[in-house]
């Protein structure tokens, strides 16, 4: 196992002992396990899976970097919630609206912002399952 540390914007959002972390990279999901070596990952827009005592449990995670060393990993990230936190209701009517954006799209909207407002409703909405 090996201790991590979620932290937001806000402060810190969660501390808790782990037996694995997978991580949304730009390179693809990362998995680390207890005594990996040291290494910092930047962070896309995604969902994180942690391992502990055999339960899987799922968030939902916005960009950010990830550090460990010395068995402690460090989470420093935009937005983190948990799936059972996550209005799914809400993410299918953003996605919706984004789609809507992007479809109807015109140079008076922002194509950059309505592609991260879709990403970031398919991630939430990926937990639903």
């Amino acid at each position: 196992m090996f201790t991590l540390n979620v932290v937001l914007p806000s402060g810190l959002y969660l501390t808790e002992s782990v037996d694995s972390i997978t991580l949304p990279t730009i390179d693809g999901q990362r998995t680390l396990l207890p005594n990996h070596m040291a290494t910092v990952l930047p962070i896309e827009t995604g969902v994180m899976y942690l391992k502990h005592q055999g339960q899987i449990t799922h968030y939902y995670v916005s960009q950010g970097a990830f550090t460990f060393e010395d068995n402690t990993g460090t989470l420093m990230a935009q937005v983190v919630e948990n799936e059972a936190d996550i209005d799914f209701n809400r993410a299918q009517r953003a996605k919706e609206r984004a789609q809507e954006r992007l479809d109807d799209y015109e140079h008076t909207i922002d194509m950059v912002r309505a592609e991260a407002a879709l990403k970031r409703a398919l991630m939430r909405l990926r937990l639903k399952d």
